[in-house]
Parts: structure tokens; sequence; C-alpha cells
């Protein structure tokens, strides 16, 4: 019986030594093939996050929106709407530092099978903000690494509320709309504060496709994913189910700006 259990526990030494072995020699791997662009990639990120400040996202809101300003400070946005984007867009925004563990093993994973090509999505807030920001659409690995890096620089620089200050002021809506008050403006000619919830949730879901969720042009997939929204406001606990019938019984009807 002991020699048994010595060349059981020798097996599982062995094993043990052939994995350590292999994960060397693929980090080597990795290393040699993509450690210089990585660390470009980082300290470019470094760079853009340490030269930019809260005026960064006041200016570049403003210019987005020629030249006339609608920025609201995180104590002027609705509750409603940080909660509507952080459990559609990122359930886990004040858990993690900028980017999601999940999310990461996705890209390396496509990476890997799509030559360097990165299919997956499930960027969080911080990253959405980074992309839109300092970077561009491609889907490439070069671009999430650097939006990886800048998230997480920018969520060592600025608090949680700041980085979903920026984020709901600065992302996309259609139609030439940046941020969240100049969506309002646009398709109900009013004030975001003056939203009411089923509202704000058909505002909250066009920034994940912009031209898909467009209200104007397809209302219909709009209305779905508000009602998606509301749907994870009410199961996540941010709204009764009394507020969750009166939001989505209610008729969106738009009041387009036509400034």
């Amino acid at each position: 019986m002991p020699k048994k259990k010595n060349r059981g526990s020798s097996l599982l030494k062995h094993l043990f030594l052939s994995i350590l072995v292999l994960v060397i020699i693929f980090s080597g791997f990795i290393y040699l093939k993509y450690g210089h662009t990585v660390k470009s990639l980082y300290d470019d990120a470094v760079i853009k996050v340490n030269n930019c400040s809260e005026y960064t996202f006041k200016n570049r809101e403003k210019y987005l929106n020629n030249g006339k300003s609608l920025y609201l400070e995180s104590t002027q946005i609705p509750n409603n709407v940080k909660n509507a984007f952080i459990v559609i867009e990122d359930k886990n925004f004040y858990k993690h530092g900028g980017i999601s563990t999940e999310a990461v093993f996705r890209a390396v994973y496509s990476l890997f099978v799509n030559n360097g090509k990165i299919t997956q999505g499930g960027s969080t807030i911080a990253q959405q903000l980074a992309r839109n920001v300092f970077l561009n659409f491609d889907k490439n690995y070069q671009r999430k690494l650097e939006e990886m890096f800048i998230a997480t620089k920018l969520e060592q620089k600025f608090t949680k509320d700041q980085v979903l200050e920026f984020y709901i002021n600065n992302i996309y809506f259609s139609n030439n709309a940046y941020g969240i008050n100049s969506a309002s403006k646009k398709f109900f000619n009013k004030d975001c504060r003056e939203l009411n919830l089923s509202e704000i949730c058909l505002l909250v879901g066009i920034p994940n496709d912009p031209q898909y969720y467009d209200p104007i042009k397809h209302l219909d997939n709009a209305l779905q994913r508000k009602n998606l929204i509301l749907k994870n406001m009410k199961e996540n606990n941010y709204i009764t189910d009394t507020e969750y019938e009166n939001a989505i019984n209610y008729k969106i009807v738009l009041n387009l700006d036509e400034k």
C-alpha cells in the first residue's frame, strides 16, 4: 500500500511540474510576441490619463454639442439615470477597478480564436468611456488592451461617481446628441431631470447601438430595449413593482427638438 501511495504522489508531482512548464512556456511566448506592444500601449494609456482632467470631459461634451453645454454634474443626474445605466451596462460597476475579469478572459479567448480581432463585447462603463473619449471603435487586441489600461487608470485617478458622470455626459445617443441631457432635449424637448422613468430607460438604451436603437428611425427596437432595462431594474430592486408597471404601461411620445 505505501508503494501505491508513493506512486500516486509521484504522478501528481510530475503532472503539476508538466503543467507548470507549459504555463511558463506559454507565458514566455506571449511575452516575446506581445510584450513590447503591451508596454507601449500601457505607457500611452498612462500619458493619456495623466494629461486629462474633469475639464477634458466637460469640454468634449460642449464641443460635440456644437458649443452648447448641457453637462450635468453627478449630483444633478437623476438616480434613475445612474441606476438604469449600471443595471444594463455594468452591474458590478461599484465592485471592480475598471475592468471585468470575465470580460478579460473573453477578450483573451477572442484574441486567439479570431486572429487578433476582438469580437466579444461586455465592456465596463470605464472601458466604454475610455473608448469613446480617448480611442476608436476598432476591434483588435491593441485597442482592447489600451482601453483596459485607460479604464483602470481612470478609476485610480477619479472617483466612481466622477467616472459615471463623465460617461453619462459623453456617450453618443444618435442624431448628433452627446450626453443624456442633450439626448433628452433632442427626443423629448425637455431637461433630463424632467423625464419620467419610462423616458429615461428609452434614452439609456440607445448608446448600446445608437443606430439600431435610434428612436426616430427604429422606435420599436428602442422600446424593446427600454422594457429590458425596466425589467432588470425591477429584478435588481432599483424600482418597485408599482413603478415598473407604471413605466411599462406608459406610452412613449417623442417631442423632437428640430433645432
